[in-house]
């Protein structure tokens, strides 16, 4: 299958995903910590030091997402959530980071990041991200710190992979006291589906297509 009937076979399923959920999945109020999560390209939900571009179906907390991001020469990228379900159904979120430094051998990914940015769901959130891939072990880390916008308090996150096999990646993330872990099946290059439990109770499915430039 060449790279145009394998997008066109991919829109056509993701179209299908994103029909279906709306009709059967229960509309509820977004969780507290939603403006921040989904603020731009992520282990799971939380964002990391790099600039990717992708189209996601995200199916979390009863409710469904689209998100789409898109990088400008891995130093800019622009990211848009729009809530499928729920309450906040069909609402935009905006948000954008900036690569301060790009990764290396031996330097990790640098960005600056502000989540929500059209304000929404709420006051703007801004962030921190670093990232480090060790290509030799399969493995990377991500870490970074946002500012709550409501009591200002800082708050750290989190997150490690680690590559099982050629077509299974291991993953865990956490933000606010709070962990997720899960696994990342790629059956195709670029092509990722993401499973994971949070908090112990909530299940996070993510249909991730990336593309690198």
């Amino acid at each position: 299958m060449n790279k145009n009937k394998f997008f066109a076979t991919f829109s056509v399923a993701l179209i299908g995903l994103f029909i279906s959920s709306a009709q059967i999945l229960k509309a509820e109020d977004a969780p507290t910590d939603f403006r921040f999560r989904y603020s731009g390209s992520s282990v799971f939900s939380m964002p990391t030091g790099n600039c990717t571009s992708s189209v996601s179906y995200i199916n979390d907390d009863g409710n469904s997402h689209c998100f789409v991001s898109q990088s400008l020469g891995n130093l800019i990228e622009v990211s848009v959530l729009r809530r499928l379900s729920g309450e906040k159904k069909n609402v935009n979120t905006i948000n954008g980071k900036l690569a301060l430094i790009c990764e290396g051998r031996l330097m990790p990914a640098i960005s600056i990041g502000a989540a929500d940015v059209n304000t929404q769901l709420g006051d703007r959130i801004y962030f921190a991200a670093a990232s480090k891939n060790f290509e030799d072990f399969g493995f990377s880390i991500h870490a970074g710190v946002c500012r709550d916008p409501i009591n200002k308090e800082k708050k750290t996150f989190f997150g490690v992979e680690k590559v099982i096999f050629p077509l299974l990646t291991v993953a865990a993330e956490r933000y606010d006291d709070v962990n997720t872990y899960g696994i990342k099946l790629s059956p195709y290059p670029g092509v990722s589906l993401d499973i994971a439990q949070r908090d112990g109770k909530e299940e996070m499915f993510n249909l991730v297509y990336s593309r690198k430039y």
